[in-house]
């Protein structure tokens, strides 16, 4: 039986945490999250097996830590983990940025244990009540791993992936952030940029919102 450890339970954690649950059940599940209400709903439906404190023991016992709060929290969580954990633990993470995380894990000396990861899939929704048992069937699952890393833990982690329906890509951090930036956050800037300016005008002129069709809103 192996032991997963979630710190973060948002769109991204809950859907790998479900995931996990669904395809296997046998599985200890530990997750901590900022909002006691989340852990609840989480226990409640099943998804995970046991609330975690931020700072706790038990993330000795973990197979897996999947680091899954926005990236500067990873990065303070990472320098706790690293005394706590298991020689055999590996921790990753699912942010959408890897440059800084990375850097982190070269400074902390935990290249042995770290593989960074990306799903590629989303939604406009956000937190645990959006999250999903089938978010990554056939995406890609991007997975940076750097330096040290032991073959098998590459291959641990392409495993988890698989296993969450997606497709698993190795490919070098920055290999990662030069891409995505392109495809991803990029759009995301122009998009906010073009809402931004739509509002400041229909606040000039009263109506322009009602004009605007599904995709626009």
């Amino acid at each position: 039986m192996k032991t997963i450890g979630f710190i973060g339970l948002g769109l991204i954690g809950g859907s790998i945490a479900k995931t996990i649950r669904k395809f296997h059940p046998d599985y200890h599940i530990l997750a901590y999250a900022k909002h006691k209400e989340t852990l609840a709903a989480a226990l409640s439906c099943n998804a995970i097996d046991a609330v975690l404190e931020e700072k706790d023991e038990r993330y000795r016992t973990c197979d897996y830590i999947f680091l899954c709060a926005p990236v500067e929290y990873n990065i303070e969580y990472l320098k706790y983990l690293k005394d706590v954990i298991s020689d055999d633990c590996i921790i990753t993470d699912a942010g959408s940025v890897k440059g800084p995380i990375h850097k982190a894990v070269e400074e902390l000396g935990m290249e042995y244990c770290f593989i960074g990861g990306h799903p590629m899939a989303g939604s406009e929704q956000t937190g645990y009540k959006s999250a999903k048992a089938h978010l990554f069937e056939n995406a890609f699952y991007i997975l940076t791993p750097i330096n040290n890393v032991p073959q098998s833990k590459i291959d641990k982690m392409i495993n988890i992936a698989k296993t969450l329906g997606a497709t698993p890509v190795v490919i070098s951090p920055e290999v990662h952030d030069y891409t995505v930036a392109a495809i991803s956050h990029v759009p995301h800037i122009i998009a906010s940029s073009l809402v931004n300016t739509v509002k400041e005008l229909a606040d000039s002129d009263g109506y322009m919102h009602s004009f605007a069709a599904g995709g626009f809103r």
